[in-house]
């Protein structure tokens, strides 16, 4: 078991036990590795993750220790139970894929585009953005940026709801990595979909932000030939060749294809990244399919530097 999922069931027994309550200051990074046998590096690891997760906040104390806290608020307090029950569960892909479009379309429904989670999707677009990105880290942020777009709807209860699925869908987005016919590819066409969701909710067009984070879910899996009716959650990841399947929205697919009912040109992750990649290369846009709301979405400091490197490669998906 990872050492943040120990330290998780370590709290669980602890608030179980009354022994901790929420905001009560916990031991010390030095303390806690020697209370769960693990290295001071390793510890201040995990608890950096779950600070990530919001489930502490991180203090620097003497001696160059680390104090972390146990967090109050309702959104990240809504239990250490439910984050390692939801961490550590060996859910079926196919849920965890439809708990998350089930979460993200209707945040992004009823996203406002004046909440303060709009200005940490900039930052993690930018982060997103970075030449020197590592793969994990890219998957890290991955993860964030989609917290964070539930975080728009500015539903606490939601938001830590998606929150707690972090570690299952960080897990299974890296197992795909090996599926993908090739990943530079792939890393550009996320980073040019997550632009048009944000994109989207800044110019107020939920309906179309909504179908975006939808088609950019399902799509990860039509790309690498993976049926998440079939498939594990873990590295074993078997593809399923050209075997039909339903889609988290209840679409047909079939390996590598674009769902039964709509076509490349009617795709809207196809129409908004197109849009967003032509503006960004400075060419006019004259698309007759093109919805108003999508002709509205911002084009200027909105788009990391780095999206108009290699356009002419980039697969839109």
């Amino acid at each position: 078991m990872a050492t943040h999922r120990r330290v998780l069931q370590w709290l669980e027994n602890e608030l179980f036990d009354g022994n901790l309550v929420l905001g009560q200051q916990l031991p010390s990074d030095k303390d806690l590795a020697s209370v769960l046998g693990v290295n001071r590096g390793t510890m201040r690891e995990a608890l950096k993750i779950l600070e990530a997760q919001g489930v502490l906040r991180l203090y620097e104390g003497s001696r160059k220790t680390i104090l972390p806290m146990l967090v109050r608020e309702p959104a990240a307090s809504a239990g250490p139970a439910l984050q390692l029950h939801m961490a550590t569960a060996d859910y079926p892909l196919r849920d965890i894929v439809q708990t998350r479009v089930l979460l993200e379309t209707w945040a992004l429904t009823n996203a406002d585009h004046r909440s303060p989670a709009m200005a940490e999707l900039r930052t993690l677009l930018r982060e997103m953005g970075r030449d020197d990105i590592s793969l994990k880290e890219f998957h890290h942020l991955y993860v964030s940026f989609h917290i964070a777009l539930v975080k728009s709807a500015d539903n606490t209860l939601v938001a830590a709801l998606m929150s707690a699925l972090r570690d299952s869908i960080y897990e299974y987005t890296m197992a795909l990595v090996g599926h993908v016919p090739l990943w530079s590819k792939t890393v550009d066409r996320i980073r040019a979909e997550h632009q048009a969701i944000f994109s989207a909710v800044l110019a107020g067009d939920n309906t179309l932000a909504a179908r975006l984070v939808e088609e950019h879910i399902e799509y990860q899996y039509v790309e690498a030939g993976v049926d998440p009716e079939r498939a594990p959650r873990t590295d074993g990841m078997e593809t399923v060749g050209p075997t039909t399947g339903p889609l988290a929205s209840g679409r047909v697919w079939s390996n590598g294809a674009q769902p039964a009912d709509s076509t490349a040109e009617q795709s809207p992750v196809k129409e908004a990244v197109a849009l967003q990649v032509a503006r960004n290369s400075g060419h006019d846009v004259d698309t007759p399919g093109d919805s108003a709301a999508v002709q509205s979405l911002p084009a200027d400091d909105d788009i990391p530097e780095d999206f108009a490197a290699g356009r002419d490669e980039r697969r839109t998906g």
